[in-house]
């Protein structure tokens, strides 16, 4: 009996590793089904046969990036989808450009149309998916298509790439300016192989219930650019007008108004500047730019500086990007101290706090530069506060309208997230309607699912930015909270920061991370990576 006894237990410790890494494996998987779009890209651009669409005209509020990847979306589930957008140019071939760099016009609504554009291997995992010729039209606008090697630097710490921990390769990303993306986006979006999809230039005025189901929005009334004002009928009513959230407004005045959304939202305000420079960069000029790999060869991020939080206030970033040009962004948090020259780029480059100096070769790039002052242009941005509008808790939404992108939340723009958050948006949308594909009518509580679904998407990378900017002293919190919020994930973070530079496991945590695909939140506290922390924190190494 003994014996017997003695045969559990051994064959229980045994099994106990691979059980909990059986279990592990499990928790993780639904956390990257539930906290990110990387499974739900396997469901993009699966268009409904034309008897299960379905029937009547979603209308877009909103036609900037995140309108038109909805309304991308849109065009696989049903018979008509109507995009309104205010800017009158946007209905011109300058707003199609496949060479952005020339246009004429500009967003007047858009902050950071002419500013750097941060991007995720997940964004361009999706954009392929939704878009077959996606790398054709790149290489046709001279948007960079490479491996994703964002190349971090951690206050001087280089993170390692993980190649070995995918399979010896990266998977690939795009690198373009928002200006590229939203033009190349338009261009993809607005053409014949989408034909349900209709942009109308005029400015949405308000929305109105429907008479015969008074839980759903009826119309979509605007005027448009010659004045006239018109109602469109509506089955589906999504909002894109970005941070002025003007649904919400509309929503309350056609009767849905028993929702505070003031009460519904988190805001804090993290005080974020940052100046984008631009320069032309000559064949000439190129040849001779220190950059490791050679400025023709490099796929788009030459550098990213991040600043050791606890110790400095700035931040710095270069990118290659459309139309032979290199982008320099200086940014700072609380107090506007950026430069406006290519004399105070090198003081910011040189002021930055580092642990060790690792990118000589860069500051020898700012210098030969010079060489390129006579291309210059400076794109300078005040960042507002972010937001997030907790929809999913709302009681008297109506039951044909959501929201996406900047009109729900909006994140700190440094951290270049923003076009992939829209995304998530239409992702999640698009798997709800694709899980009831064989029906052409609107899925039940298809507005709570999707609110629900995005919030779970949303919440990483809210808390994420939010505690990092937290770090700031000038950073006011939201209310309730205080700035020592998020305090040991500080520390933890920037330890694997430190770590990442010399253990490619470490790097790899941080890599799926910073690219949004098959990362989960609990990756951080994977036993493996605890005792490597606490280790070099106690001794050093």
């Amino acid at each position: 009996m003994a014996d017997s006894t003695q045969l559990y237990v051994l064959g229980g410790l045994a099994a106990a590793p691979i059980l909990a890494s059986a279990a592990w494996s499990t928790l993780r998987k639904r956390l990257i089904a539930t906290e990110t779009g990387f499974y739900d890209c396997d469901y993009l651009a699966q268009p409904r046969s034309d008897k299960a669409k379905i029937p009547g005209t979603v209308v877009i509020c909103g036609g900037s990036v995140g309108g038109l990847l909805t309304a991308r979306v849109c065009h696989d589930h049903f018979e008509r989808v109507i995009i309104v957008e205010a800017e009158s140019w946007l209905d011109t071939d300058d707003a199609r450009k496949v060479q952005s760099w020339t246009q004429e016009n500009t967003r007047s609504r858009i902050m950071q149309y002419t500013s750097i554009q941060g991007g995720q291997a997940f964004l361009y995992k999706s954009m392929c998916a939704l878009y077959p010729n996606f790398d054709e039209e790149c290489k046709a606008s001279d948007i960079g298509v490479a491996p994703a090697n964002l190349r971090p630097n951690f206050f001087g710490h280089v993170m390692k790439v993980p190649y070995s921990h995918n399979g010896g390769d990266l998977p690939k990303m795009f690198f373009a300016s928002r200006q590229a993306l939203e033009t190349l986006t338009r261009r993809l979006t607005l053409t014949r192989e989408y034909p349900n999809i209709q942009q109308i230039i005029g400015t949405v005025t308000g929305y109105t219930a429907n008479d015969k189901h008074p839980d759903r929005l009826g119309k979509v009334s605007l005027r448009t650019r010659e004045g006239a004002t018109i109602d469109l009928d509506a089955t589906f009513v999504i909002d894109c007008t970005g941070p002025t959230q003007a649904g919400a407004k509309w929503i309350q005045r056609a009767g849905f108004n028993g929702d505070d959304f003031n009460a519904l939202r988190s805001s804090f305000d993290q005080k974020m500047h940052y100046v984008t420079f631009q320069f032309y960069i000559s064949p000439e000029l190129g040849a001779k730019l220190p950059i490791p790999g050679g400025f023709e060869n490099i796929g788009g991020t030459i550098v990213v500086c991040y600043p050791d939080t606890s110790r400095d206030h700035r931040y710095l970033a270069a990118v290659k990007a459309e139309g032979r040009s290199i982008q320099l962004c200086c940014g700072s948090w609380g107090v506007d101290d950026l430069p406006r020259t290519l004399e105070g780029v090198k003081e910011h480059a040189r002021s930055i706090n580092v642990e060790k100096q690792s990118t000589k070769w860069f500051f020898d790039l700012i210098d030969m530069l010079a060489e390129a002052e006579d291309t210059i242009k400076v794109f300078p941005v005040k960042v507002g506060p972010s937001y997030w509008t907790h929809y999913e808790k709302a009681k008297n939404l109506p039951s044909n309208w959501i929201a996406i992108g900047d009109s729900i939340s909006r994140i700190n723009p440094l951290y270049g997230q923003g076009v992939s958050k829209a995304m998530l948006g239409a992702l999640s949308l698009n798997t709800i309607l694709h899980q009831n594909r064989t029906k052409a009518e609107l899925p039940r509580n298809l507005v709570k699912q999707f609110f629900e679904s995005h919030a779970a998407k949303l919440a990483p990378l809210w808390q994420g930015t939010k505690y990092a900017d937290y770090a700031q002293s000038t950073t006011i919190p939201s209310e309730g909270e205080s700035l020592d919020d998020g305090k040991f994930l500080r520390w933890y973070t920037k330890q694997i920061q430190v770590l990442s530079s010399k253990d490619e496991y470490a790097g790899a945590v941080l890599w799926r991370s910073l690219s949004m695909l098959d990362g989960a939140s609990i990756d951080l506290l994977h036993p493996r990576l605890v005792f490597r922390v606490f280790w070099q924190a106690l001794t050093g190494y």
